[in-house]
């Protein structure tokens, strides 16, 4: 009987094994973001899926151990015109962990993305490097969302400009998938 248990014990420990790939299957690559509103973890997200599984995702003031990561990916949410809080944070307690491994870089913002190297710009800066690829994605506003002060500063901004202060998803899944892809192509992410 207690061979039996021992071997039932061990086919359901070696099945429950599977489900926790990660442990098994290290990725070699970590999507690191930083997100106000969900639209850059949801770039990321689809960032990720157009790598084909060979990037895991996580936020950056979740960040833990990076160690097994050969290579890095950092997003960020731009807000007044400056990276994401938690991404800033991020780049200041762990730039130097990170440096040699930044892959490239990615913002998303509400401006249209072929106006947003500056911010591409700003971003290498702060890392300190030259990333391989950078891109800018169009995110979302949902007013729903949005914490009191940003939705009032918002819609004075909107009254400013004299343009309808509306929600929007400018998000795009197939530049997403396509820019994991790229990198996928470019031989960037490793084995």
């Amino acid at each position: 009987m207690k061979i039996i248990s021992i071997g039932l014990l061990i086919a359901v420990c070696g099945g429950l094994s599977i489900f926790a790939a990660p442990a098994e299957e290290q990725k070699s690559v970590v999507i690191i973001y930083g997100s106000r509103y969900g639209s850059t973890a949801r770039t990321a997200e689809w960032i990720a899926e157009g790598m084909a599984g060979k990037a895991a995702v996580v936020s950056a003031k979740d960040a833990g151990d990076l160690g097994g990561y050969a290579k890095v990916i950092l997003g960020s949410g731009i807000y007044g015109d400056m990276l994401h809080a938690d991404m800033i944070a991020f780049l200041e307690k762990r730039g130097e962990e990170v440096r040699g491994k930044i892959l490239a870089l990615f913002v998303v913002c509400g401006m249209p993305p072929d106006q947003a190297g500056g911010y591409l710009e700003m971003f290498a800066a702060k890392c300190g490097v030259k990333p391989l690829l950078a891109k800018a994605f169009s995110g979302w506003m949902k007013k729903e969302l949005l914490s009191p002060e940003d939705f009032q500063g918002l819609e004075k901004y909107y009254q400013s400009v004299n343009y309808p202060f509306e929600n929007y998803d400018h998000t795009d899944k197939a530049k997403c998938l396509e820019f994991g892809k790229e990198m996928l192509d470019k031989d960037c992410a490793g084995k």
